[in-house]
């Protein structure tokens, strides 16, 4: 009796602690819950929320005829997400009334699926509680415009679940025209005006909070900035659409008739100066031609095209007058004058500086004169006038020094 007794003791004490710990356990969840809540919550959101930079809108990129050659336009990405309140108050009844209507909207807008089918994967979301359903990605304004819109997404996000991530594009609306001078706005190797003038164009970024969710996505916890993204400004080009276009089209031309590797034109303005077309085409490894690189500012030995150039630019600031200019028929028919006007053959030398155009030594050598060489600097290819002092001597009588060096 006693050995009973003293089970029953011990079975009750256990009873006992255990409503009592569950009492005490359950208490704990309702102070928690009601009191703490608020508290606990707004921790959770903090370990889920960032802070993430939000690109500025890009400046846009005119000719001087108002023309838009590059420009930015905003492209969505739309989600959904199913456990937002307004989609499961009421057992579900705003998703049950508009689903219909809203499969068949996005049908007819995209065109990928039947409704049936749009059914299916929104009921499908909609039953896992998925939280960032990929409703469809880089859609642009116009679709977007008419999405939000659409039956259950015009009630907005809170009541649709509805989230769309918006990002910018770069486009350039006449393709190839200009297309290396406009340039490529990539995050990184950018080139043409848009590296020129980047710092113009990108305009100031802004800063969003967002909170985390699978895949480490950040989505905007709500619609305003904690620094609003400043836009960029705009540049206005000397570029003339139509003359370009007629200069992209001649330079065509005579590139597919010559087969040729590459070319460039250039069309300038002579009493402003102003680059009113600049083309560019190299052959491609299919045979077709693309504006693949801009050749016009490539570095590269200019030859005999900047002649003329630097002539005018002398002539212009009185460096030297026409007096002074003779005129011949191609430069081997100057430099054989020359080496004949002041040379006495098997006595004189003339002095060049390689590497130089080989019609120097050509022409040294069918005049019997001999030739002195003062190499240019290998650093810079400069002349190097202590070298061209020492070569020299009392037969020396002519020296060629060239810009460039031909």
């Amino acid at each position: 009796m006693e050995v009973k007794r003293d089970i029953l003791w011990r079975v009750y004490l256990s009873y006992i602690l255990m409503v009592i710990a569950c009492i005490a356990i359950f208490g704990k969840a309702v102070y928690i819950q009601q009191v703490e809540g608020a508290k606990w919550r707004s921790m959770s959101d903090s370990l889920h929320q960032r802070i993430d930079e939000i690109e500025a809108e890009r400046g846009t990129i005119y000719s001087e005829d108002g023309q838009m050659l590059s420009t930015s336009i905003p492209q969505f990405d739309i989600f959904i997400d199913f456990r937002v309140a307004g989609l499961r108050e009421k057992n579900g009844l705003r998703f049950r009334e508009n689903i219909d209507s809203l499969s068949f909207h996005l049908a007819q807008l995209f065109k990928d699926m039947s409704p049936v089918e749009y059914k299916r994967v929104l009921q499908q979301a909609y039953k896992a509680q998925d939280g960032y359903f990929p409703l469809k990605k880089k859609i642009s304004f116009t679709q977007y415009d008419s999405l939000r819109n659409f039956p259950l997404f015009k009630l907005g996000r809170y009541k649709s679940g509805m989230i769309a991530n918006e990002r910018t594009i770069r486009l350039n609306p006449y393709q190839m025209l200009a297309f290396r001078t406009i340039g490529l706005a990539r995050d990184s190797n950018k080139v043409g005006l848009e590296k020129t003038y980047d710092a113009v164009l990108k305009g100031r970024n802004g800063k969003q909070t967002v909170r985390s969710i699978a895949g480490g996505i950040g989505v905007p916890v709500d619609d305003t900035y904690l620094i609003e993204p400043e836009t960029g400004k705009d540049i206005v080009s000397t570029i003339d659409v139509f003359i370009q276009d007629i200069a992209e089209a001649a330079l065509m031309k005579m590139m597919v008739q010559n087969e040729a590797e590459n070319g460039c034109a250039i069309v300038l303005e002579t009493k402003t100066g102003k680059v009113k077309a600049i083309a560019n085409l190299g052959r491609m490894a299919n045979g077709t031609y693309w504006e693949n690189l801009n050749y016009a500012i490539t570095p590269s030995e200019p030859g005999s095209t900047f002649k003329l150039a630097t002539l005018m630019a002398l002539l212009e600031d009185k460096k030297v007058n026409l007096n002074q200019v003779i005129i011949g028929n191609g430069s081997d028919e100057l430099i054989d004058l020359l080496i004949r006007c002041f040379c006495e053959p098997k006595q004189d030398n003339i002095l060049i500086c390689e590497p130089t155009v080989g019609m120097f030594k050509v022409y040294a050598q069918l005049n019997n004169a001999e030739v002195l060489n003062a190499p240019l600097k290998k650093e810079s290819f400069l002349f190097d006038e202590q070298v061209i002092l020492k070569t020299t001597n009392l037969r020396t009588k002519l020296i060629f020094i060239c810009t460039p060096n031909n």
